[in-house]
């Protein structure tokens, strides 16, 4: 066959091909717009509304706007002619709010609560550092990412000085609570955890712990601390005030403070330190019972080293015998 002759074939055959092509395309299209229509009013007459219709070819693809209509809508189109495939695709499930708790106390960090992913609570955690404790930070891909990422900012400016603090996100709000040692901490921490999720929704419990002078003059103006004679038995009277002296501590958790026991010059030097350290060990004690940590506390006996007063009247050997407070640091 000469040369001339296949490239006559050949035109032929691209030729006839273009034609085909040609008609084609437009032959589909026209396919798809009918089943698209057709599709569509079928569904508008089974009470199916606001459904998207897309048909590639004979293949349809549903997007309904309730999940109830699913498979209705799949059925629906299905039965239409010259459908072949029908996939339906019903809402998307909105995102659950995060929630996670940050408690921070003494340096020590728990994180717990619910994430979107692995990656978020890497980086949460990641973010408070190493020594954070996040075995309770679980993840969940139904929830969203709303506040997560602030967290960090907002533990930051809490700094390590606060007592109690914790820091929750729930429902896209932050609360904030604890023991701060400013007015300046607190307002910076508001302010980053309005960053957040928006000023309006945080919830603002901080404390401002009392300056440290404030404390030292409620502990000094306590009424006396008072025992039974020659010995450690608080008296009623000295319970109550021991409660007294509990109440100012639980008040301001960063104060620190030590306890000192005086006796008057009655007795001997020995037997009035003895005397000295167990009454203030008893304070010691009580108030620890009471609730206040070991290690805000201290306890010492001065016996008759530190007299108030003259020790020459019975009425200022009373004042000799006496339990004081006395900070130990400033609880900035």
């Amino acid at each position: 066959m000469t040369r001339q002759v296949w490239v006559g074939i050949t035109v032929g055959v691209v030729g006839l091909l273009g034609i085909g092509l040609a008609q084609g395309i437009p032959n589909r299209h026209s396919m798809e717009d009918d089943l698209t229509r057709r599709s569509s009013l079928a569904l508008e007459q089974a009470d199916i509304s606001g459904a998207q219709v897309r048909f590639v070819g004979r293949d349809g693809a549903l997007v309904v706007s309730s999940a109830a209509d699913v498979e209705r809508a799949r059925e629906v189109v299905a039965a239409v002619e010259g459908v072949r495939v029908v996939s339906v695709r019903g809402p998307e499930a909105p995102k659950r709010k995060p929630s996670v708790t940050i408690a921070v106390d003494a340096g020590r960090i728990e994180v717990s609560g619910i994430v979107a992913d692995e990656g978020a609570r890497s980086a949460l955690v990641g973010r408070l550092g190493a020594g954070a404790q996040a075995s309770g930070l679980t993840v969940d891909a139904g929830v969203g990412a709303d506040g997560v990422d602030g967290l960090g900012a907002v533990v930051d400016s809490l700094g390590t000085k606060g007592k109690g603090l914790k820091i929750e996100l729930r429902e896209g709000r932050i609360s904030l609570a604890g023991v701060v040692e400013s007015a300046v901490v607190r307002d910076t921490a508001v302010a980053a955890a309005g960053k957040a999720v928006g000023a309006g929704n945080v919830t603002d419990q901080l404390t401002v712990a009392a300056p440290p002078e404030e404390v030292q003059r409620a502990l000094i103006s306590l009424p006396p601390i008072t025992f039974e004679n020659d010995s450690a038995v608080l008296t009623p009277e000295g319970q109550a005030a021991v409660a007294k002296a509990a109440e100012v501590l639980r008040a301001n958790p960063a104060v620190v403070v030590r306890i000192e026991g005086h006796t008057d010059a009655t007795g001997s030097a020995a037997s009035n330190l003895a005397l000295s350290q167990a009454r203030a060990q008893a304070v010691m004690d009580s108030l620890i019972a009471q609730g206040i940590a070991a290690g805000r506390l201290s306890a010492v006996g001065l016996g008759e080293t530190r007299l108030k007063v003259p020790d020459t009247t019975p009425e200022n050997r009373a004042i000799n015998r006496r339990v004081e407070f006395i900070i130990q640091n400033s609880g900035q």
